[in-house]
């Protein structure tokens, strides 16, 4: 054998040895990674399991409840002693209560829904109760603490807190929330949530410096008219409060008018709430033009 011919055997076991040597570190890594992500995922699996079993766990309250219990706190309303909540159409019953205060789609202008879904809930009408996305973004800003407050709620939410849950900021109460909401929307039509929630929900103050609640006592003593009557600006202004009812209201305790600087933060979420009409297409530009030149404190109720 040449001298040539043994540098290229040399050669050849050479690489023949890095070959085995890469298969060999190859194998140990793959090994490694298939073994990392079996953890991983008997981890994730666990941990999902955990998290079933304690969300079960903390929501029996709302699992226990009976529909007819469940129904019957959504719709009370105190002082309507003559509603017959027995009546599978409530809202019937709203439309024909003798009590002024409570009232139902016929009694109520349609601009003030535009208004609440367009800046309270624009999917209000397509979810089952829950929207995951507000919820996750709820969480994290509620996990990272930051002062940005978006919200995570749907007007279905909002009813069940008021109606059968507190407002106490606890996971507990949160879970028995979301499963309340999506059986509420089971129980009730989105029509029947909608202005169940209009009747009871809180408006802040009026004239007299006294807390009002309910769509109908907020439009007679803000503006001296029914629901029925009030116009896009009014509608807007009337559903902007209930982000925050006695931060936005224009009225002090004694019933006066807030200074105009304060009254102003309740005319800058009366224009969000117009805005928000107008991106979701409730409204027209001129519709929108109109309702900001209108002079809202002029129609404000005085003593």
């Amino acid at each position: 054998m040449t001298h040539h011919a043994v540098e290229n055997s040399v050669q050849k076991l050479q690489q023949t040895s890095k070959y085995e040597k890469f298969e060999i570190i190859y194998k140990k890594l793959k090994h490694i990674f298939i073994g990392l992500f079996a953890i991983l995922t008997c981890s994730l699996i666990i941990l999902l399991a955990v998290t079933v079993l304690y969300f079960q766990s903390i929501t029996q309250e709302a699992e226990h409840m009976s529909d007819k219990t469940l129904r019957l706190k959504l719709l009370n309303i105190a002082g309507t002693q003559e509603i017959n909540y027995d009546n599978p159409n409530v809202l019937t019953e709203y439309n024909e209560s003798l009590n002024p205060l409570i009232v139902g789609p016929k009694n109520v202008n349609k601009n003030v829904i535009k208004a609440l879904t367009a800046s309270e809930d624009s999917l209000f009408f397509k979810h089952n109760g829950i929207l995951p996305k507000a919820l996750i973004r709820a969480v994290g800003q509620d996990v990272f603490n930051t002062d940005a407050a978006t919200g995570g709620s749907t007007i279905t939410q909002q009813l069940v807190k008021n109606q059968v849950l507190t407002n106490e900021r606890t996971y507990n109460r949160k879970a028995n929330e979301l499963v309340l909401s999506m059986r509420s929307e089971q129980l009730l039509t989105k029509d029947e949530i909608i202005y169940t929630y209009l009747n009871i929900v809180p408006f802040g103050r009026d004239y007299n410096g006294s807390n009002i609640s309910g769509i109908s006592s907020a439009s007679y003593s803000l503006f001296g008219k029914p629901p029925s009557d009030v116009n896009i600006a009014e509608s807007a202004y009337l559903i902007g409060l209930l982000q925050s009812p006695y931060y936005y209201t224009p009225y002090e305790e004694d019933g006066q008018f807030k200074p105009d600087n304060q009254l102003q933060i309740g005319l800058n979420r009366q224009h969000y709430v117009l805005k928000r009409m107008l991106v979701e297409g409730k409204i027209t530009q001129y519709d929108f033009n109109q309702s900001e030149k209108y002079d809202l404190k002029n129609h404000l109720m005085t003593k």
